[in-house]
């Protein structure tokens, strides 16, 4: 990515697409929109159901290291690998493991077939960046729960990582934080000495950053949340059952449990880290064996049988599809395998603590890792070494408002709860608002027609996202664009396909909507960020007036 002009998968260079058209609405109005605006389609409601904080941090970033998308774009995955093994590193340190043992756990989940996948084979950037700050998240919480006071670095830590996790992937935030809760409250409830370490102040600490930093991206989740289903991804429920049970192939026995790395006919490698898990499971016999009690081995259980837990599940559709439907709409159950290697870092973390504490055979055992870890490594590079390498990745910034794949972007998005009024034209009308001339999510001009007239547009949002005046959304055409019909009273358009000086002109003003959800939501971010902003002030203050106290 780095050193080449290569691209991997489609999806890779669509998702740098969608980051740049946001920076492009950031520097021309300085706020992030709900909308993407491009050549086909304007007011097409994408940032509203689909990594709308992700999109704007890294498009900003992109604004201010000089209108850099494509070095942005590439630094974003470097830092989520950073994230990622730091986060891990950061764990095993903060539970006292030696400086080179504490690499251990990162590198095994950042050398995983699947972590790469994320990359080289789906592209799913959003994805890849919500999984990857969850060490990271996870680290700074047992760093401010550790603490006798709260500390600036963890505070920041668990804050950034906190919105871009809580800004990023619909269904890895669903997931992601379900399992953390489960994993977190089995560990308080069969683990004493964890229960012992929470104390009322530093849960408030914590929730005191994570919840603000989550509400932070209310501006797009509030409007997702009140408006999925209206969508058309979000009504085609029957296929995603569909999907789940169709790739269950992909995470076959005899895919997971594969020694190569490398990709075959499928770009989608999901064979887990076997030598690890065998090193585990012989670790656990070890420790049953010679009498090992005491935290870290109901610890070692805990993660040990969740990730079992996630494991059956993942391979098993029925399971899924019996969830409540924000779960079972997982399109591909392979998106699990995130969790299950999560389990298995956090298997040889414990592991590695356990076996500190134990005989000199036992610690002897616990450096035949070291060799496994190689093997994950050059495994890794043998992975990415496979994937295509497509040429021309620079050529999506030719061309301003087209898609990268030089069509239709998906459909995604539209609302299907519009009736369908492509039929009732007999001599279709078209009103055409250009992407170029939208200003602020708004635009306007006039048009030659009578009221009543039926008209084709542009527009991909619904009524519940969109605010026409001067005319009515009445319906979407055969292409899934808003049809309007024009008002009996001038307010404010664009250009139109004809022109009469017998008939009145109009005019149509086309906006972002002042529905509940995306006012609240608004207001909600704006509100967090202020807390957060007054959070830092406070902190600031009281260290200046407290110099000895650390920090």
């Amino acid at each position: 990515m780095f050193f080449t002009n290569s691209y991997f998968v489609e999806d890779w260079l669509n998702h740098l697409w969608f980051m740049w058209h946001q920076s492009i609405t950031i520097r021309e109005n300085h706020l992030p929109s709900l909308f993407l605006n491009y050549s086909q389609r304007v007011f097409y409601p994408h940032y509203a159901f689909y990594g709308g904080t992700l999109y704007a941090l890294v498009g900003t970033l992109s604004l201010l290291l000089g209108n850099a998308p494509m070095e942005t774009y590439i630094l974003t995955y470097l830092l989520g690998f950073a994230a990622s093994y730091g986060g891990w590193y950061w764990i095993a340190r903060t539970c006292g493991l030696g400086r080179w043992q504490a690499h251990a756990p990162g590198l095994m989940f950042i050398t995983s077939a699947y972590y790469l996948t994320l990359i080289y084979g789906r592209g799913d950037w959003p994805e890849f960046l919500g999984v990857s700050m969850i060490p990271f998240m996870i680290a700074a919480v047992l760093s401010i729960i550790r603490a006798d006071r709260l500390r600036l670095w963890p505070a920041v830590a668990l804050t950034g990582s906190s919105i871009v996790f809580f800004g990023s992937h619909n269904l890895t935030i669903i997931w992601g934080s379900t399992l953390l809760a489960l994993v977190g409250l089995a560990i308080i409830v069969c683990v004493p000495e964890a229960r012992r370490a929470l104390t009322w102040r530093r849960v408030i600490h914590v929730a005191g950053l994570i919840v603000p930093a989550a509400l932070v991206s209310a501006w797009f989740l509030l409007p997702t949340a009140a408006y999925e289903s209206h969508t058309l991804i979000g009504s085609s429920y029957p296929s995603w059952r569909i999907s789940v049970m169709q790739t269950m192939d992909i995470v076959s026995a005899k895919q997971l449990f594969s020694f190569s790395h490398a990709a075959k006919k499928s770009d989608f490698v999901v064979s887990l880290p076997i030598l690890v898990i065998a090193w585990v499971l012989v670790s656990m016999g070890i420790f049953l064996l010679t009498g090992r009690r005491g935290m870290w081995m109901r610890i070692l259980m805990v993660v040990s049988g969740l990730t079992v837990l996630i494991t059956v599940v993942m391979t098993h559709a029925g399971l899924v599809l019996a969830l409540p439907r924000p779960y079972a709409t997982l399109q591909f159950t392979y998106r699990l395998e995130s969790y299950v290697l999560l389990g298995l870092s956090g298997a040889v973390l414990a592991v590695l603590i356990l076996a500190q504490g134990s005989t000199r055979r036992v610690g002897l055992w616990a450096w035949v890792l070291a060799p496994i870890l190689a093997v994950s490594m050059i495994g890794a590079i043998q992975q990415a070494n496979t994937y295509p390498h497509l040429e021309g990745r620079s050529a999506v910034f030719r061309y301003l408002k087209f898609p990268t794949n030089h069509g239709e972007i998906f459909p995604d998005f539209l609302d299907v709860y519009q009736p369908r009024a492509g039929d009732r034209l007999e001599n279709p009308a078209e009103v055409y608002f250009s992407p170029s001339e939208i200003h602020g999510d708004h635009i306007s001009g006039t048009v030659h027609m009578p009221p009543g007239q039926l008209v084709h547009t542009n527009i991909g949002g619904g009524p519940e996202l969109v605010h026409v005046t001067g005319a009515r959304i009445v319906g979407i055409d055969t292409e899934g664009n808003d049809m309007l019909e024009v008002g009996s009273t001038a307010v404010s358009a664009q250009t139109a396909t004809r022109s009469d000086a017998s008939v009145p002109t109009k005019t149509i003003a086309v906006s972002r909507a002042s529905s509940s959800p995306v006012v609240v939501g608004r207001l909600l971010s704006v509100g967090a960020v202020i807390v957060l902003v007054l959070e830092l002030v406070v902190f600031v203050v009281y260290r200046l007036r407290h110099p000895s106290k650390k920090a």
